[in-house]
């Protein structure tokens, strides 16, 4: 068996959507009867980091985001830290979404 020096190894780069740096306030919908609004400092096809008014939604959690031209993604709250939180969208959720705040 041939012995591969690890030095020479080169990992295979985790390719992130381009973001959009931004800064507008969506409505982020969580269970029922919790609604909020947002500020988000950057969009992706992927997702969205932004910061919430009171508190921010639970890791896990499912959410509707309510964008200023009217339309609506849903995704999962990965990360949390602080009033600080990051949703990924659902795969399909952005394909019928007409705005432009989102690329890719």
């Amino acid at each position: 068996m041939t012995l591969v020096d690890k030095s020479r190894f080169v990992p295979t780069p985790v390719f992130r959507a381009r973001r959009k740096r931004v800064v507008v306030r969506v409505r982020v919908e969580g269970a029922p009867g919790e609604s909020q609004d947002a500020m988000v400092r950057d969009i992706s096809a992927a997702g969205m980091s932004a910061v919430a008014r009171v508190a921010p939604p639970a890791a896990n959690d499912l959410v509707t985001i309510a964008l200023p031209d009217g339309s609506t993604l849903w995704g999962i709250v990965r990360w949390v830290e602080g009033k600080a939180f990051g949703v990924e969208f659902d795969k399909g959720s952005h394909a019928a979404a007409p705005s432009g705040l989102i690329e890719g």
